[in-house]
């Protein structure tokens, strides 16, 4: 099930950052709780958490800038170690982008070279992407496109995989 938290308390904050530093060797994705307190994100940019029972399983963390043209940035997606290659990065992006399709025209979202979100990034954004050089002296993936576009293929992705009943019955619609 997906969520979304606003912590208020210091324990809250405090699971949420033990849960990305738990499930992360990124020092760049550790910088989550800092990042989110000293801009006082907390309660206003969503922290969205995909949960199995009462377990987080994973945790996208992203910024709505809501100016002309909108933007969803996504700035942390962790998963849980022990869930990875379940597809819970792209339903927690996928949700997001549904939720704020009305409010942003556009998603981005830039990787670390080295971070296993350059791969998963580079299926969804159909391997488009821009490098540039960040702070730490190493390579970001850049990606950006249309919440729209992102969504169409993402339909036309799960129409394909359905079993062929449920592609004739959707396309009956």
């Amino acid at each position: 099930m997906i969520k979304y938290l606003q912590p208020t308390t210091v324990e809250e904050k405090m699971k949420l950052m033990e849960f990305v530093y738990n499930n992360t060797n990124s020092f760049i994705l550790n910088t989550f709780g800092y990042l989110w307190e000293s801009r006082l994100w907390w309660c206003t940019q969503p922290i969205q958490v995909y949960m199995e029972g009462k377990e987080i399983v994973g945790l996208h963390a992203f910024s709505v800038n809501t100016k002309s043209p909108g933007t969803l940035k996504t700035y942390y997606i962790v998963t849980h170690k022990n869930h990875r290659g379940k597809g819970i990065a792209k339903k927690l992006t996928m949700a997001a982008l549904k939720d704020y399709k009305d409010k942003c025209d556009n998603y981005f979202v830039n990787s670390e070279q080295l971070s296993d979100g350059v791969e998963f990034y580079k299926k969804i954004f159909d391997y488009q992407y821009t490098l540039s050089l960040n702070e730490f002296r190493t390579h970001d993936f850049n990606f950006e496109e249309s919440i729209e576009s992102l969504l169409t293929k993402w339909k036309k992705e799960n129409l394909k995989r359905a079993p062929k009943e449920t592609q004739t019955s959707a396309n009956q619609k």
